[in-house]
């Protein structure tokens, strides 16, 4: 940015700010009673007091976006300095209003001059949603008008000679925007004027809140594509998460200063990256930092979930923050086995399965196709589904995927009679060294110790063909407080884990995966631009990862029902 752009920029920022100071003691002034301490109450309940608080928060709001440098702040920013001016100075009342004027006038001009900064646009879905709430609006405003013309006509019996629609949806618009102030109490039809009063206003700020979701490219989806970002992945991808970047609940991004590839979410206006840029070592900084452009010029947010800890000063050099965001549970297939102390409990699963009759499989669909097998899979996805009382988990796991399995490995456990109790589903990692358990199954009647049996056995087999590592993926929010620097996102989500179990079995999962004896705990962080992450930002991770969002927290910690995932 040269220095002619800082300097807009500053003096913008300045102006915005003044808008938005206003705008606050606008707000505030609105709850200071006019009369005697005894009517304020009452003066709480006038519409144009409403009125003045709700445009007043519209100013705050769209000065907070402004400052993002967004198109439609913009328009509707305009608009509304536009009615305000005209309101303060036809008719001028007192020096005051000459004052908001001169600010309305003043900031109409610099948002007139610098109007090429404010560039980022809006969703494109965003702005159908926000003209049918606009639509749903004016409806509002007709139909007040119609009943209130229609009902004033009848009380007055032709008392009002030459009273029109027009006067009545003039009087409708004066009183919404505060242009009037009307007493309405005792009048015909005061109760719907009220109800209509709210219902516009939620309609328009609804409008408001569509027209502000920034957009943010959305790179088509390919063959081509997909290809070209499998090729990545096998040669470059060393997260765990790397192999879900092929997964079609997400976008992808290309580098163009380097070969690299990104796969990402969006919710409202934060970006989501599962895992680690994928791109050459000594390509990350520059993919990364062009993925941050990408970002900051769309006025989006940005977060990582579970990165490792191989690129993590690379992160912070960009001005990212980081907090440990749990352990992985990570083998070396080299010397792995259940011997001994540490394994007894693996050991005690895994034989008890045995002794049930279970044998595992392993499942090949692109050497031969088993119509019978994968409709089994299907079966126990079915059951397992309908046994849970919460969504889905999407993004940060992956799909069965048959359709298309690349280079999924499937196995399976079967009882003595040859049904199919449970299966999982491995994904490549380490840069096609490793395997990761995506998937893990079973029905509600499966033997205890199923999945413990077949991750061993699929273990075992990645071992003779000599792959290197295998992971059971991330244990979320574990072991975080450990050290005595935790930052205050750490202490947070530690108090999360410590405390919220019942919305979600942290710790059990946690235990689970130690009871395979992982070679060792690799950490996991999550990686946020800006440095502390705002509430829309946590909620945003929830809710890419779990449809139900907080709804399905909610409803496991009043109920003690079954934990969603995340």
């Amino acid at each position: 940015m040269n220095q002619s752009s800082k300097r807009n920029a500053l003096i913008e920022n300045i102006l915005i700010m003044m808008l938005m100071s206003f705008s606050i003691i606008v707000f505030c002034s609105t709850f200071f009673p006019v009369t005697r301490i005894s009517l304020f109450f009452a003066q709480e309940l006038e519409m144009k007091r409403i009125t003045e608080r709700i445009t007043s928060l519209v100013f705050i709001v769209m000065s907070y976006n402004l400052m993002q440098r967004r198109r439609a702040a913009w328009y509707i920013t305009t608009f509304l300095l536009l009615a305000s001016l005209i309101q303060h100075i036809i008719p001028p009342t007192i020096w005051v209003s000459w004052l908001f004027a001169a600010i309305d006038l003043l900031v109409l001009l610099a948002l007139f001059l610098f109007r090429g900064d404010f560039c980022c646009p809006s969703a494109h879905e965003s702005i159908r949603k926000s003209l049918l709430y606009l639509i749903a609006a004016a409806a509002a405003i007709l139909l007040n008008s119609g009943v209130s013309y229609h009902l004033l006509k009848m009380a007055m019996a032709g008392s009002k000679p030459g009273y029109v629609f027009l006067h009545s949806l003039s009087d409708s618009l004066g009183i919404l925007f505060g242009a009037l102030d009307i007493d309405t109490q005792g009048l015909p039809g005061a109760k719907f004027e009220n109800y209509m009063f709210w219902f516009t206003w939620a309609c328009m700020l609804a409008a408001l809140f569509y027209a502000l979701r920034p957009f943010i490219a959305r790179h088509l989806w390919t063959k081509r594509n997909m290809q070209r970002a499998k090729t990545l992945v096998l040669k470059y991808g060393q997260n765990p998460a790397s192999y879900l970047t092929l997964e079609d609940d997400k976008y992808l991004y290309f580098s163009r200063c380097a070969e690299g590839v990104i796969a990402y979410g969006v919710v409202g206006s934060t970006v989501l990256v599962n895992g680690d840029p994928i791109c050459a070592p000594e390509d990350f900084q520059a993919v990364l930092g062009e993925f941050k452009d990408f970002c900051v010029r769309s006025s989006h947010k940005l977060i990582f979930l579970s990165i490792t800890d191989t690129y993590l000063d690379i992160y912070q050099e960009l001005g990212f923050g980081t907090a440990k965001c749990g352990e992985e549970a990570r083998f070396d297939l080299s010397d792995y086995n259940i011997a001994g102390k540490k394994g007894a409990k693996m050991r005690m699963n895994v034989n008890h399965a045995t002794k049930c009759g279970l044998t595992v499989f392993e499942y090949r669909p692109l050497e031969k196709r088993e119509p019978a097998i994968e409709a089994a899979f299907q079966n126990i996805t079915d059951d397992w589904l309908s046994g849970k009382k919460s969504s889905e988990l999407t993004f940060t796991l992956g799909t069965v995927g048959l359709d298309d399995p690349m280079d999924k490995r499937y196995f399976y456990a079967a009882d003595s009679n040859g049904e199919i109790k449970g299966f999982h589903v491995f994904c490549p990692f380490a840069c096609g060294q490793g395997y990761m358990a995506d998937i893990t199954r079973r029905t509600r009647d499966a033997p205890s110790g199923i999945t413990e049996k077949i991750n061993y056995e699929a273990f075992h087999i990645f071992k003779e063909e000599g792959y290197r590592c295998a992971s059971l993926g991330l244990a979320p929010l574990a072991n975080l407080c450990q050290a005595t620097d935790a930052n205050s996102v750490e202490k947070v989500l530690n108090f999360v884990y410590e405390h919220l179990n019942s919305c979600y079995g942290f710790k059990n999962l946690y235990h689970t995966k130690a009871s395979y004896s992982p070679t060792e705990w690799i950490p996991g962080y999550y990686a946020f631009l800006p440095k502390f992450p705002s509430p829309s930002m946590m909620y945003a991770i929830v809710r890419i990862q779990n449809k139900g969002g907080i709804r399905d927290f909610a409803r496991a910690f009043l109920t003690g029902g079954d934990k969603p995932s995340i």
